[in-house]
């Protein structure tokens, strides 16, 4: 379930933030409200309470949970929040590029369980997505040779809760890169490795 190299995949030059601890631990992506996170009820909210396969990673109580989210959940929001913030008070908006990898093989825990998966998968917000950044990122990876589907297998990308589907300002997109494209399951780089980092470079430049 991690996001190997993609710390390195997605550093083009730009402000970056990144989480410093496994998603396993807690996970910056889902809703810190269990109530509004749709992946909770597979004991997947912001703090984990199960493994990829459904088996129990931990019980946890309310105490320890509300610990770790002010730990590691809140300081990364507050970090991204003030991050978009400043760049709107800047330029006047702000574009988050949402960067993940996915797996060859669905995860028993995921959704989407089609096996037949693209190279690459631009994640949209109806509110957030601007249409012409997902379709120029689209045709960009196409155009170099790429399978790509829009919200599949995984959709959605990040906003900060303050500007969430509240403020068109701030734009966000998702790029998921499938793991097979540059990394072997024994998770050493492949050849594809210098390619795939430079095409999201090249993807990303023409956002800016």
């Amino acid at each position: 379930m991690t996001d190997h190299y993609c710390d390195d995949l997605y550093d083009t030059g730009n402000d970056m933030i990144r989480f410093p601890i496994s998603r396993l631990v807690c996970d910056p992506e889902r809703f810190r409200d269990d109530a509004k996170e749709v992946m909770a009820s597979a004991g997947m909210g912001a703090v984990y309470t199960a493994c990829s396969d459904g088996t129990e990673l931990r019980s946890i109580t309310a105490v320890h949970k509300e610990e770790i989210l002010t730990r590691y959940y809140d300081p990364y929001h507050k970090e991204f929040e003030d991050a978009v913030e400043n760049k709107i008070k800047s330029y006047g908006k702000c574009l988050i590029i949402d960067g993940h990898s996915f797996p060859a093989v669905p995860l028993p825990y995921e959704l989407e369980q089609d096996r037949n998966r693209p190279d690459i998968c631009i994640g949209t917000d109806e509110y957030h997505t601007p249409p012409e950044i997902g379709s120029l990122l689209y045709h960009y990876f196409t155009e170099r040779g790429y399978s790509v589907e829009m919200n599949r297998p995984f959709a959605g990308c990040i906003v900060p809760m303050k500007y969430y589907r509240s403020d068109t300002r701030v734009m966000s997109v998702m790029i998921e890169i499938n793991r097979r494209l540059y990394i072997s399951p024994d998770i050493k780089k492949m050849p594809g490795y210098n390619r795939i980092k430079a095409d999201i470079a090249g993807a990303i430049g023409l956002l800016d």
